[in-house]
């Protein structure tokens, strides 16, 4: 239900950078991410694509691209020089974030930020310094437990809570 503001906020983002975007999903798998898909081309088609087109960022006559989970594995391994943008399903997205990772020798800098419009329609953005982990890492923390959280990760994760707060 918060597909069509996340989809905004991708594109625009994705258009104030000049790269092109691409949407990940597993949906011939996980039929249930189809919806998913249709929300971000729709949100795309209506409110983005000739923008893309008026920008040069895309050619008239090409369309928003899909691509499955795998070859967008693929692609992160190839495309070396960014020029892109990614969005994904939340799990796709974390499987992504750290095959990146993993590849330029950084684990855990890559940040989550997630996205989503509370009851009274109010944008909401939560940083994390890597996806999913933050809330487990303090409660070990908490219990006294050694936590391996990424101190650049958290860094980056406040500079965009700071950012969405300004």
């Amino acid at each position: 239900d918060n597909v069509t503001h996340l989809a905004r906020i991708f594109f625009g983002r994705c258009l104030d950078a000049g790269i092109v975007p691409y949407i990940v999903t597993k949906k011939t798998v996980f039929k249930w991410q189809e919806p998913f898909w249709e929300s971000m081309k729709k949100t795309f088609d209506d409110e983005y694509k000739q923008k893309f087109f008026d920008a040069g960022i895309m050619k008239p006559g090409s369309e928003l691209v899909h691509l499955l989970s795998d070859a967008a594995t693929m692609k992160l391994v190839v495309w070396t020089d960014g020029g892109f943008g990614m969005a994904a399903h939340n799990y796709d997205g974390d499987v992504l974030t750290d095959e990146l990772a993993q590849v330029h020798k950084s684990p855990g800098f890559i940040t989550s930020n997630l996205v989503g419009v509370d009851a009274a329609g109010t944008l909401i953005k939560e940083f994390e310094a890597s996806h999913g982990t933050v809330t487990d890492m303090d409660e070990a923390r908490i219990r006294g437990e050694e936590t391996s959280l990424n101190p650049l990760g958290m860094v980056e994760g406040l500079i965009g809570a700071m950012n969405h707060a300004a």
